[in-house]
């Protein structure tokens, strides 16, 4: 219980200290769902909490009120100050293709669907912020969907490689499933799930993936011959990972698993009992033995 105090009183400490500095820069604050907060003054904007949080749980409580500064004035000069859009050509090389929760697009923002629960997002990435573009503003410069997202993810994976680690059970065993984690320092981790196999050696199968964050990435490649306990204890690891990744943050986008084949991602659905995620349909026979022809 006393935890549970502790942290509902960090959650108002950090909500008030939002508050303090939005008002110290000429903003009113309202709470909004999801835990959102709304500014508005010489513009509207939305700050998100749940972001915040993650990150103030990385830095010792003395440090939050620098953390909240920087936070939410780095956003506000964003839209005070913004970046002159008007000439592609000098604005091409900011461009990134970011995975968001897909709740986070209303309709306004440049993005398109990437799998259930998850949408792909042009931003404007600057040395100061990250911004998501809305379809007005990318509009302007008369370039197709195609196009852009194809510019945005060129630019992430000229950006360099992330770093790659195995995560091995604490009961480690032959037998026991050993999860890659594709990690760093960066908002797109998940779009490298688009050069997996630049990471790993992929059969046709594909592998089961978890997006738990903005900088994480996990994988289990899928091999012909793999029963359903090693499958089953798999998909077990990477859910346990998952969970924590996506509680942890910063950036959480989903709680997920999927199996990613032929380029699309395939949500597994949570198990009748809640602890575990049913394979899909099609996946356990192939993994027997079966072979498909890719696409």
């Amino acid at each position: 219980m006393s935890g549970d105090r502790e942290d509902d009183d960090g959650e108002a400490a950090l909500d008030s200290l939002v508050v303090l500095v939005a008002e110290s820069l000429g903003y009113s604050c309202t709470r909004l769902p999801g835990d959102v907060m709304e500014l508005e003054g010489r513009g509207r904007l939305h700050v998100g909490l749940r972001d915040l949080r993650q990150l103030a749980r990385l830095m010792p409580r003395d440090d939050w009120p620098a953390v909240v500064s920087d936070h939410v004035t780095t956003i506000v000069t964003a839209v005070e100050e913004p970046l002159d859009l008007g000439d592609f050509g000098l604005i091409r090389h900011l461009l990134r293709a970011r995975m968001h929760p897909a709740e986070a697009d209303q309709g306004v923002l440049a993005a398109r669907p990437f799998a259930p629960g998850l949408a792909e997002v042009i931003v404007l990435d600057t040395p100061t912020t990250v911004r998501a573009l809305t379809r007005a503003e990318v509009a302007l410069w008369g370039v197709s969907e195609e196009e852009l997202f194809a510019l945005g993810r060129a630019n992430v994976h000229a950006d360099g490689p992330l770093q790659r680690e195995e995560s091995h059970p604490e009961a480690s065993g032959p037998e026991e499933p050993v999860v890659t984690v594709l990690h760093g320092w960066t908002f797109y981790a998940a779009t490298h799930l688009v050069w997996l196999g630049e990471y790993l050696p992929l059969d046709p199968l594909g592998a089961l993936v978890a997006l738990p964050s903005r900088s994480r990435l996990l994988a289990f490649p899928l091999r012909p011959g793999q029963d359903e306990e090693t499958l089953t204890r798999a998909a077990a690891a990477l859910k346990e990972q998952a969970d924590r990744g996506y509680r942890e943050g910063p950036g959480s986008l989903s709680e997920g698993l999927y199996w990613w084949r032929h380029g699309v991602l395939t949500p597994l659905e949570p198990g009748p009992d809640g602890l575990g995620p049913v394979l899909p349909e099609g996946l356990l026979p192939a993994a027997a033995g079966e072979r498909t022809v890719r696409d």
